[in-house]
């Protein structure tokens, strides 16, 4: 008997993106550089701030994360057989068997799942000031996303941190056709928001 065995990748090989931000009624950019490499998903974050990330091909749970504010280390994680956290002078090591996502990551997290209208999962989430905890996401909707990268049709995905006191919720646009891409975030309370303006893709390969 003969087996056939189709490798699906996530993401595209080499990807850049700009997303304007507003914080607060600030407003700035973001800028993402994402490339496929022997360890994982290797992504750059720059902006105010700097964060280097490895997520793994399979699942996009977080590997490695280097996140730099004013020039000082502020937070780093490894996961080798447990999750190992450096945030702000105090380290914490975590036991999981499931995957673990970490906030900063979940523009990549969101695009590794299939999803429908009755779309509903539970994850493990990693909130550096807090610890890790289950977050509820679902699908609440469609929509089309209009911007400078054209009118995109997205599912609009709801996530609840399970965290008693956290009463904020989050909700972000995921594209509907492959690469899947984060287009739009904003939260409950109308003050923070990013959207997608620019992207390119290496089609060489």
């Amino acid at each position: 008997m003969i087996l056939f065995f189709i490798y699906f990748q996530i993401l595209p090989e080499k990807e850049s993106f700009t997303y304007q931000t507003i914080d607060r009624g600030k407003t700035g950019e973001i800028e993402v550089i994402s490339q496929k490499d022997n360890l994982g998903y290797h992504i750059i974050y720059t902006s105010d701030r700097f964060i280097e990330v490895v997520l793994d091909t399979l699942n996009l749970q977080t590997f490695y994360l280097r996140k730099v504010v004013n020039g000082k280390l502020d937070l780093t994680i490894s996961r080798r057989n447990n999750f190992e956290v450096w945030f702000k002078g105090k380290k914490r090591l975590y036991k999981e068997d499931e995957p673990v996502y970490d906030r900063h990551t979940l523009d990549f997290v969101f695009r590794g799942f299939e999803y429908n209208k009755n779309f509903k999962k539970r994850i493990r989430l990693h909130v550096p000031e807090l610890m890790i905890v289950n977050a509820d996401i679902k699908v609440i909707g469609e929509e089309i996303i209009s911007g400078p990268c054209g009118d995109i049709p997205c599912w609009e995905i709801k996530m609840t941190p399970r965290v008693i006191f956290m009463r904020t919720k989050y909700f972000f646009w995921i594209e509907k056709n492959y690469p899947h891409r984060f287009i739009k975030y904003m939260d409950s309370t109308g003050k923070n928001q990013i959207l997608l303006i620019r992207y390119e893709v290496d089609s060489s390969r």
